[in-house]
């Protein structure tokens, strides 16, 4: 399959660069079947974006800002909603836009969360005819920014992203799960969840053995579990 992205590709939202990055088995449930279960933290998550999602704008200190704003990129085929999008003021030239976006975690650095912010600024930028060299992401929990500058390496890791992603739709085949060491807090070590101990015949616990690579039983089933759930287990938003 060619890298370029042709015309005929359909456009893709934004926010499954985030999905694709953090887990493409996620990402194909949820683009490719269509399968979707809230938990607390997604529910968290949508309930921190209600305000921003609202289509308002305003003027502070650095300028106006608009909240809910469309975005749309013919190159990259992707489209999507930007929490908030502030215009800058400077002495000479255009507004600079800057993009925000709202996450409900802690402030913490994530590399899915940067490139869907620098998607958001390729498309302002396509829409806008200005450049955009940076953003922010808002961490709901510690009310804390974090700046993210739109280098060339991250917006090359934004585009492959997009080609990516529209490659795994196409394709239309789910991934299997990939069994890795477990994220942490997801699960207690060597529990599994009850639905999930019922549908394999486990009692709840499982051996301490270990797989190549010296990855106990445990840990595999726990990142294992979080791939294949879907959004039922632990999800960065």
């Amino acid at each position: 399959m060619s890298d370029e992205l042709t015309p005929d590709d359909e456009f893709q939202p934004i926010r499954a660069l985030n999905d694709l990055l953090f887990c493409e088995r996620r990402c194909a449930l949820h683009r490719i079947e269509q399968l979707w279960d809230d938990n607390a933290h997604t529910l968290m998550g949508t309930l921190g974006h209600q305000r921003t999602d609202r289509p308002v704008e305003w003027t502070s200190t650095v300028g106006r800002a608009a909240h809910g704003v469309w975005l749309r990129s013919e190159r990259l085929r992707l489209v999507g909603k930007a929490d908030v999008v502030e215009f800058h003021v400077r002495p000479e030239g255009p507004e600079v836009p800057y993009p925000v976006e709202y996450k409900r975690g802690r402030r913490r650095s994530w590399d899915n969360d940067d490139v869907q912010l620098c998607a958001q600024a390729l498309g302002l930028e396509e829409m806008l005819g200005v450049a955009v060299p940076s953003g922010a992401i808002f961490h709901i929990r510690s009310k804390r920014r974090r700046e993210v500058p739109f280098t060339a390496e991250l917006r090359a890791k934004t585009e492959d992203a997009a080609r990516r992603l529209h490659a795994l739709v196409a394709a239309g085949v789910t991934p299997p799960p990939v069994l890795k060491p477990p994220l942490p807090r997801l699960l207690p070590a060597g529990r599994v969840p009850a639905r999930a101990a019922a549908a394999h015949g486990a009692t709840g616990r499982l051996p301490a053995a270990t797989l190549p690579g010296g990855v106990r039983h445990a840990d595999a089933w726990q990142h294992a579990v979080h791939h294949d759930a879907g959004g039922l287990s632990a999800v960065r938003t």
